[in-house]
């Protein structure tokens, strides 16, 4: 069984907890983060923003894009994670001379980061559809805490979650990003299960012992993990999933948006060999598009 760049589903026995499991390393989180070459901190939010979208996006009952957004007015003024049937991708945009202001910082607070904003979370089903959007703000030491608000206030569900990120070192070879999270779940109460809140205290308990460490460790598989936290509540692993870092870009998509721009603007943007220069913000793969295609010619 493959260890990383997984997601699994989860349950106990003698618990109402449902959850999800991720892990993402060499497949589905390090070559986001080398691509860009992010300060630190930025990375570290980066990362454990895309192990959440894993996390919320493989919980939804129907095919369609998770989007976790964050914005304010601070060094990062926006972070994107995205989640697509297993493929991960995601970008930080940061403001001028945030750099230079965050070399050699270590983890810092969201709303630190980010400025007093905003936590989005957009289920996007396709075309012909408007998106399910909730938004809650940035308050927590940590982007898990921020997303535990967001389910309290707008799923009115009890929800834990933990989220790590770090730097695996080896050797003489190149480090490695690796992260992990997971998720839990409060089932209600109803006639089969009776009252549910002392089981679910139980379950939070051990579920708070967890480590980073244990998390991101790559001789920790995901299975050992939930044994090591749950085996006296009998926890059970369902199938597992892959992960991979994977753009849902194109030319065609690209064309598409350019032809809502104005004649003007797009005129403005033809370089000197006569294309447009289009370069993906998530990948960074470039384009080359004839002006022609977007009606600028």
């Amino acid at each position: 069984m493959k260890h990383d760049d997984i997601i699994a589903p989860f349950s106990l026995d003698n618990a109402p907890v449902r959850g999800r499991i991720a892990r993402l390393a060499e497949g589905a989180l390090d070559p986001i983060l080398h691509r860009h070459d992010y300060p630190r901190p930025v990375a570290l939010l980066l990362g454990e923003a895309l192990a959440l979208a894993a996390l919320i996006g493989s919980l939804l009952k129907t095919d369609g894009r998770l989007v976790i957004q964050a914005q304010g007015e601070g060094p990062v003024p926006l972070l994107v994670a995205e989640h697509l049937d297993g493929g991960v991708r995601g970008y930080a945009r940061l403001a001028e001379g945030a750099a230079e202001q965050l070399a050699g910082a270590h983890r810092m607070p969201p709303a630190e980061l980010l400025g007093a904003g905003s936590l989005i979370l957009t289920l996007d089903l396709g075309e012909h559809t408007t998106p399910f959007q909730g938004v809650v703000t940035l308050e927590g030491a940590t982007l898990a805490e921020c997303a535990e608000n967001y389910f309290r206030v707008s799923e009115q569900t009890d929800t834990g979650i933990r989220l790590a990120v770090g730097e695996i070192v080896n050797g003489e070879n190149p480090s490695q990003w690796r992260a992990g999270g997971i998720l839990m779940q409060r089932l209600a109460s109803d006639q089969a299960r009776g009252e549910t809140e002392e089981d679910w205290r139980r379950a939070s308990i051990l579920f708070n012992t967890l480590t980073d460490e244990e998390l991101i460790d790559p001789a920790l598989p995901a299975d050992r993990v939930l044994y090591r936290l749950f085996h006296e509540e009998g926890v059970r692993m369902g199938d597992i999933v892959q992960l991979d870092d994977r753009c849902t870009c194109s030319e065609e998509r690209l064309t598409k948006v350019m032809k809502t721009f104005p004649k003007g603007e797009i005129a403005d943007l033809i370089e000197p060999d006569g294309k447009l220069h289009a370069r993906c913000q998530f990948c960074a793969r470039e384009y080359m598009i004839d002006p022609a295609n977007v009606g600028a010619a």
